[in-house]
């Protein structure tokens, strides 16, 4: 018998984010089996692991075997760090001067790309007499930062032999995973870059999600860097694999009832009004765009209640939003809705929203704010 575990969380909130660690970990089985093997996994952890909760998540996605994780700035880095993290920690994009000394007092990895880089961590050098481990970044045609490929095998050769460095590893990023032109262009370029150092550093990775699951890479790569799909959604909607399991749900409880009688509206400005010509039972739930539900979603989205799907009226505030419990039976205070999540045979996904807001899951699930408490749920 399957038994499900919430683990301990510290929450005086009637709304919270829930992250399924079997899906992680299932998502996790998945993505890994089409991989060449020997291929080693960056887990992508960026933006609170994508509004997961990256210190939740990541004990189970290290005792599931990735090699080390990727995170947008030392913050982040620290965070892992403090959270108990013993992989490496590749910070991927730039690191201001100023707080570069964090790096070694937390066991952290910088990107860079260009001679200031390396000045600043000569200095650095001068200080503390420690060497900093880096991993270079190199543009072959996404054009958002790195060195140019065409005169990156001359600066990675220069960091190999500075007594400041120690080079940990060499990386690149796809463009366009599914335009098979481009990426075999940044491919070439890749292989050419590689192709004139005398000593390849340790790690060497060009694959993101995308692409790592449609090209075979293990001939210019030893490892891959997976983000979103980790948590079961998809980052092109043609990525050729099936299975991925959604973690994340978002929930909360209904802290008021009341009847809206025919004629009268909720909320600001009145969008909705009670047309029906019979009273209403509108429920209160205590979260709103300030959590990261944002308005666009206002009279277009729709919830979960004891396995049925109810709408959402009136303008969603910063705090608050209201649904049409009409349909429902027995709704008390305190019962909990779903948002995101399943409940019955019905789901919602963060697609729907981003189909809604004209935008990407990664946006959506971003938004979800760090005041929204999280847990985790692990079957047994």
């Amino acid at each position: 018998m399957k038994l499900q575990r919430h683990l301990p969380t510290h929450t005086r909130r009637d709304a919270w984010v829930e992250v399924d660690l079997n899906a992680v970990e299932a998502n996790l089985a998945t993505l890994r089996r089409p991989l060449a093997s020997g291929l080693a996994i960056m887990a992508v952890l960026k933006a609170d692991a994508y509004g997961h909760g990256a210190p939740l998540v990541l004990p189970c996605l290290e005792a599931s075997g990735v090699s080390a994780v990727g995170v947008a700035s030392i913050d982040e880095a620290i965070q892992m760090r403090e959270s108990g993290c013993r992989l490496p920690i590749l910070v991927l994009g730039a690191s201001p001067d100023w707080s570069l000394h964090e790096l070694h007092a937390h066991d952290i990895q910088a990107t860079i790309f260009n001679d200031q880089h390396v000045q600043s961590l000569e200095r650095l050098f001068d200080q503390t007499g420690r060497r900093t481990t880096v991993q270079i970044k190199v543009d072959t045609g996404m054009h958002r930062i790195g060195v140019p490929w065409q005169v990156a095998p001359q600066f990675i050769e220069r960091c190999q032999h500075h007594a400041a460095l120690d080079v940990a590893g060499v990386f690149s990023h796809f463009a366009w995973s599914a335009d098979e032109a481009f990426s075999a262009k940044q491919r070439q370029r890749w292989q050419g870059v590689l192709g004139k150092l005398s000593h390849p550093p340790g790690w060497v990775h060009i694959a993101n999600s995308d692409a790592s699951l449609r090209y075979d890479y293990s001939d210019c790569s030893n490892m891959v860097r997976i983000g979103l799909p980790l948590f079961g959604y998809k980052t092109d909607p043609s990525m050729p694999v099936a299975g991925l399991k959604p973690a994340m749900a978002l929930k909360a409880r209904v802290v008021h009832l009341q009847t809206l009688e025919p004629g009268e509206g909720v909320s600001y400005n009145q969008t909705f009004v009670n047309t029906t010509g019979a009273p209403m039972r509108l429920a209160t739930l205590p979260l709103g765009y300030a959590d990261g539900v944002p308005r666009g979603l206002s009279n277009h989205m729709a919830v979960l209640y004891g396995g049925q799907r109810l709408r959402q009226v009136g303008n969603i505030t910063m705090d608050q939003l209201m649904i049409d419990v009409t349909p429902a039976q027995d709704v008390h205070l305190g019962d909990v809705v779903t948002l995101i999540g399943s409940s019955g045979d019905q789901a919602i996904g963060l697609d729907s929203w981003a189909a809604i807001l004209n935008t990407i899951e990664y946006e959506v699930m971003c938004g979800l704010r760090v005041r929204l408490p999280k847990t985790v749920v692990r079957n047994d």
